[in-house]
Formats: structure tokens, sequence, C-alpha cells
């Protein structure tokens, strides 16, 4: 990740981060015409997630539910859904995270589909789509670290269908993650971050002059 920007967001509904830093390579990063989110083929899903303590006592309240949607090879003992190692971590509500399990090559609840059994049952049971799946599963590849708003870059490998950064793209990650960063920051957040872009934008048109 760059290092830490001057630009800060204020407007956005994180409260546990007042104000949220801006990583200034997010503004300039570019992709191809054609990627999109809905594209997403779940490989990023392989090495799980890291989420809040209260995400996952939500998830776990919903296991009986959350079971009924699991294919027959995904695992149905709760107990072995996380790996129970909680740290510390700030960019967390509750101050406190721990992670998904992995089975075999892939997150605990991911299917074989590349579908998220957390968004399954949620949908399935009538919720919002995002109801049961941790905060950094929706954001992805839009992350946050060390209260700097970034894209989790390690993942950007051979993904061009979705989410994987290039020389000569012709769109931004605002283009590509609009919904990712209006659920991350609500609806006054994005309007504020989408200025940033604006500049950034103004500042471009006129080095090409």
């Amino acid at each position: 990740m760059a290092e830490q920007s001057t630009l800060v967001l204020k407007n956005h509904q994180l409260r546990h981060i007042p104000e949220l830093q801006v990583d200034p390579e997010i503004l300039s990063q570019r992709f191809m015409s054609n990627s999109a989110m809905c594209n997403c083929n779940g490989t990023c899903c392989s090495e799980g997630v890291l989420l809040d303590v209260k995400e996952k006592e939500k998830i776990l309240a919903h296991a009986d539910l959350i079971k009924k949607y699991l294919e027959p090879q995904q695992e149905k003992d709760s107990s072995k859904w996380f790996d129970d190692t909680v740290e510390r971590d700030a960019d967390f509500p509750s101050g406190m995270c721990d992670g998904t399990a992995v089975k075999g090559k892939s997150c605990v609840f991911l299917c074989s589909k590349g579908l998220c059994a957390l968004q399954k049952t949620a949908m399935a049971e009538g919720m919002n789509k995002f109801e049961l799946k941790p905060f950094y599963c929706v954001a992805f590849p839009i992350t946050i670290d060390g209260h700097v708003l970034t894209t989790y870059e390690p993942e950007f490998t051979n993904r061009q269908q979705c989410c994987s950064i290039v020389t000569e793209g012709s769109l931004t990650v605002l283009d590509v993650c609009l919904e990712e960063f209006e659920y991350i920051l609500g609806t006054e957040g994005l309007k504020e971050l989408e200025e940033l872009f604006h500049q950034e934008a103004s500042r471009s048109n006129g080095k090409r002059v």
C-alpha cells in the first residue's frame, strides 16, 4: 500500500474511524473496460476473511439457518467455521477480529459455484443480501488498512474480468466498485469520495493539455 494520504473523508458512516484517510493511489488505478464485480469468480475467497467478533456472533446465532443452504461437502459443524484466534484490530468496530476457517482450498462458506453460503442464506430467507456476510467480504477488493481506504492489491492478478489493475484501463476503481464504496461509506461518504475522483480527473486532464 502507498504511504498514508492526507486526503481524508469525514462524512462517511464508519463511526469507529472518525477521519478515514484515502490512499491516493486508488484515484489513479485503472481497470479493463469490461471489468465488473458481478463477474467475480470467487477466487478472492480462497483464504477466508477477517471479520469483527460481533459479525462472528451474528453468524453463529443463525447457524441452524445457514446449515440449510450448505452443500453436502461443506462443513456443518459450526464450531469449525472460524479460526478462533481473536486479535485486536482498530479497523474493526469492536476493535477485535477473528477469521473464517479454510477447508480444502477455500473459505468454509464458499460453495462449489463460487457463491457465499452466508449471502445465499440471507437472500433465500428474505433478508438484506449482506445481512450475514462479513464487512470485508462485501467491501472486497476495497479494504481499510490502518484507517486508510485502499485496494487489496495482492489479489489483483489475472482477474481482469472483475478487479485486476491494468496499465491502460479505461475504468476507475469507482466505476468498477461503486456498490462496494457505497456499502462502506454510505451515501454522504460516497459523494465525498466522488468529489476526490472528480478533482483527480480534472488534474489529469489539465496535465494532458
